[in-house]
């Protein structure tokens, strides 16, 4: 190794360039090129909010399904019922094109005295987790998209 950076010093000397000079331009590039997020950014970005008559739903998944041909996306929804659109676990956004959308959401399960299992209240109609049945359909274009839905709730006496 030693030789070896005595002649890469030997070729710099003689061809004018300074060590210093040339390791200088090899940390700007490795710095200029950073880490990166491990992450490729798809065509079309995506992210939202949604609602329950105006009010954030908090958890949950919204489902992109392409009419016709591509991949499928999908975004997890916060707390405050704001999602980011990925692909998949390397890719950010979204393929440009028509979606169906379905919206999943997961009752919170906890247990009661007796140790019994009790799933929550489900706030989303049914009809949601369904592409064909949720009437709800987007473009992604390329660039950012903002896709916000807001959702009627469950009709009265439903326990679904």
């Amino acid at each position: 190794m030693d030789e070896r950076l005595s002649l890469f010093s030997s070729y710099c000397a003689r061809n004018g360039f300074a060590l210093p000079a040339v390791l200088s331009v090899g940390l700007l590039l490795v710095t200029a090129t950073g880490c990166g997020t491990g992450r490729d950014t798809a065509a079309a970005t995506a992210s939202g909010v949604v609602t329950i008559e105006g009010e954030p739903l908090a958890g949950g998944t919204v489902a992109f399904s392409p009419v016709g041909r591509g991949s499928s996306a999908f975004g997890r929804i916060g707390s405050d019922g704001t999602f980011t659109v990925e692909t998949n676990a390397q890719t950010l956004g979204l393929a440009t094109g028509d979606y169906q959308v379905a919206i999943y959401y997961e009752p919170e399960e906890t247990e009661d005295a007796q140790g019994n299992t009790v799933v929550g209240a489900n706030p989303v109609a049914k009809r949601y987790g369904d592409f064909d049945r949720s009437g709800l359909t987007v473009t992604a274009q390329e660039g950012h998209n903002e896709f916000n839905f807001d959702l009627q709730p469950k009709k009265a006496g439903r326990r679904r």
